[in-house]
């Protein structure tokens, strides 16, 4: 009796673990594959983006166009937004377990949500959109295809950017632990480790910050070199990750790190905000990555830095050892899938001495004039021809601003600010008002504009003039001035021009330029109604979908294109269907 009782028992234990096998089998496949391929990543959650951390994924799509997208759950369109810019074209889709699906940089939508989008299109005369569906207005099936991918927006190769967010806050959170399967057992690479003086520290007697070397063996990143550090310093990681059968680097998942055994930093890609993604300017090594292009995971906090993916920093990630042992640090990179790639090193501290002999360049800039910037704090700066005004908590810290003025060169109306450097980064848009001279009939013309890697200065900001001053924002620093645009934009047929037979085409194609403030504006008419062109800023064209607004014979198109400055150019043509 105890026996069969026993095997009763065992027999429960096993049907309990197929059953719990079977439903986490089931929960990791609740989702339908959003696109008709292998799934293969581009793109990972929480990368390193200009400006942003990346809030999705990126799926690959053989570098082509065209590829069905579909509904990875039940729902409804909450949401199109279609923009040349961006996302491009994207639908949002709000499903049952409180969660919102995203699919963007799409070619076009299927029929049922685009005939909603057109109409909203033609109802305000405009390309770009974004439009809101009344709750539940259009509900999609699971496994529904929705769209073609595309390469629409700022996207800068065909694929499809998908993400989950948390519909009550809109909160992105990673697609990989919802559910979205793809392959990888490759461990993280770790291809840089820097180490920062922090507070005047000095590390291998230099009050510099230090790369030190690493090697791979056996699998194993490490380190010859022993660094004497005294002072406080912090720790930066280049690294980066890849899945199976992709060659992209992709953004890792967590960085840890232990000091002398004891956890002391975890930084986790779990979540994202979009109120604080640009704080990604305070957590990577900016000036390294605008000088060589080398993103570094800073792995210490400024005080101006809201992110909430720090699951553990101790003393914001600065290492303070005040004694004169060596010490032991080891870091450990991982993707979601768990493969971790890890480093250590040992580092030697001293007890800084006031007296400490420091190997430091001598510069002689005393031509700059400086100014402490607290950042905290609202910061003015005026000489007599140019003003700024920045308020509190638009920089990440406390820094010694510089500022040069430099004799202007032809074609500029007024003289070249140099206003501080753009190796820091700014968080907040602030005003600069620049003195200039400009004629009376074309101050509304002016405009700042700010010089460029490649020694050009581009559009930034249009102005208001008050007295002798043009006012604008901006948010970076660098070298501004004022210059003029009275030049209109340019447009030229590719498909199309006066008097020609349009009957065997699908489209009907024109290039627009301005190489100057750039194109604000844009309108297309045939036979004097309003039709919906298509603006793709990354080629400079506008394209009409032919349909049924053409009438058999003669047709008369007009496009009306302003730059930011409102200078206007007009193109017409006869044409025939």
């Amino acid at each position: 009796m105890v026996l069969y009782l026993h095997n009763i028992n065992k027999m429960n234990k096993l049907l309990i673990f197929i059953f719990l096998f079977f439903l986490n089998n089931l929960q990791a496949q609740k989702y339908c594959n959003p696109i008709d391929l292998k799934m293969l990543l581009s793109g990972t959650f929480g990368e390193l983006r200009t400006n942003h951390f990346h809030a999705g994924i990126d799926l690959k799509t053989n570098g082509v166009i065209g590829h069905n997208i579909y509904s990875i759950d039940d729902g409804y369109v909450s949401r199109i937004k279609v923009s040349s810019w961006g996302y491009g074209k994207a639908i949002y889709i709000n499903h049952k377990n409180g969660k919102t699906s995203v699919y963007a940089h799409l070619k076009e939508f299927s029929e049922k949500i685009d005939s909603i989008i057109k109409l909203q299109q033609y109802k305000n005369e405009s390309f770009e959109i974004d439009y809101y569906l009344p709750h539940k207005k259009l509900k999609i099936q699971k496994c529904e295809k929705i769209a073609l991918s595309g390469n629409s927006g700022s996207s800068f190769g065909p694929h499809l950017h998908f993400e989950i967010r948390e519909t009550k806050n809109q909160i992105p959170i990673n697609p990989l632990s919802e559910g979205i399967n793809i392959e990888d057992d490759i461990p993280p690479y770790i291809n840089g480790l820097k180490l920062y003086s922090i507070n005047n520290a000095i590390i291998d007697n230099e009050k510099n910050d230090k790369i030190l070397k690493l090697n791979l063996i056996n699998g194993k990143y490490k380190t010859k070199e022993i660094p004497v550090i005294k002072g406080d310093f912090g720790i930066g990681i280049s690294t980066f990750d890849r899945s199976n059968n992709s060659k992209n680097k992709n953004g890792v998942y967590e960085i840890n790190i232990y000091i002398d055994k004891v956890l002391f930093y975890k930084f986790i890609a779990d979540k994202l905000n979009f109120n604080t993604t640009r704080y990604i300017n305070a957590y990577i090594d900016y000036k390294e990555n605008k000088t060589n292009k080398i993103k570094y995971h800073k792995c210490f906090r400024y005080n101006n830095n809201k992110l909430k993916n720090y699951k553990k920093i101790i003393n914001n990630g600065i290492i303070n050892v005040n004694d004169s042992n060596m010490h032991h640090v080891k870091i450990e990179i991982s993707d979601i899938n768990g493969n971790i790639s890890s480093v250590e090193f040992n580092f030697q501290s001293k007890i800084k001495q006031n007296n400490d002999h420091i190997i430091e360049n001598a510069h002689n800039e005393d031509n700059k004039i400086r100014k402490k910037f607290l950042y905290a704090q609202t910061n003015i700066f005026k000489t007599n021809e140019f003003k700024l005004h920045m308020k509190k908590n638009s920089l990440y810290h406390d820094m010694i601003f510089e500022y040069e003025i430099k004799d202007s060169i032809e074609g500029i109306h007024s003289k070249i600010h140099s206003c501080h450097n753009e190796y820091v980064p700014v968080h907040e848009k602030y005003i600069i008002s620049i003195k200039s001279k400009v004629p009376k009939g074309l101050k509304d013309k002016a405009y700042i504009a700010k010089k460029n890697r490649n020694g050009k200065f581009n559009y930034i900001s249009e102005g208001i003039w008050e007295n002798d001053f043009l006012r604008g924002k901006t948010r970076s620093f660098g070298d501004f001035c004022v210059l003029i645009d009275t030049i209109p934009p340019s447009i030229n047929g590719i498909n199309i021009y006066q008097g020609k037979n349009i009957s065997k085409q699908h489209n009907i194609k024109c290039k627009i330029k301005d190489n100057q403030s750039g194109i604000k504006t844009y309108k297309g008419e045939i036979n004097g109604e309003w039709v919906l062109m298509e603006y793709d800023h990354k080629s400079n064209t506008l394209t009409y979908n032919i349909c049924s607004k053409l009438i058999k014979g003669n047709n008369i198109l007009n496009i009306n294109v302003t730059d930011k400055l409102k200078n206007k150019t007009s193109y017409s043509a006869e044409f025939i269907y």
